[in-house]
């Protein structure tokens, strides 16, 4: 796997990790200040609430993850896709991550698209 597709899978990974979600200073080094999201409720939101969104969720709310993979869409940036599973909800998610200047990964883009099943 390409270096750069393994670190923002593993960028990925940890931001779905409820510790790093509810560390609001962890979350927030995974996630640029010009971060989007187009959430499985069709909402559209930032960097703010991210952090809140992030910050509230439950313990018993763990993501289960299948079939995580990446590609590299130039050199440092990556495109991340996968489908997610919490609280009896699956969607469809892609996450496009680029590396900062001091080498981090940051999310700075991401969508979840509801499951059709």
């Amino acid at each position: 796997m390409d270096d750069q597709v393994a670190a923002a899978i593993a960028a990925e990974r940890e931001s779905l990790r409820n510790d790093c979600r509810r560390d609001a200073a962890r979350f927030a080094r995974l996630i640029a200040p010009d971060f989007h999201e187009f959430g499985t409720s069709g909402r559209e939101f930032g960097y703010e609430e991210a952090l809140r969104i992030a910050a509230s969720t439950p313990e018993a709310e763990q993501a289960e993850v299948q079939d995580m993979r990446g590609m590299r869409i130039a050199d440092g940036v990556v495109m991340v896709k996968y489908t997610s599973e919490r609280a009896g909800r699956r969607a469809h998610r892609t996450s496009l991550w680029r590396r900062t200047e001091d080498g981090h990964w940051q999310m700075f883009h991401h969508q979840g698209t509801p499951a059709a099943d």
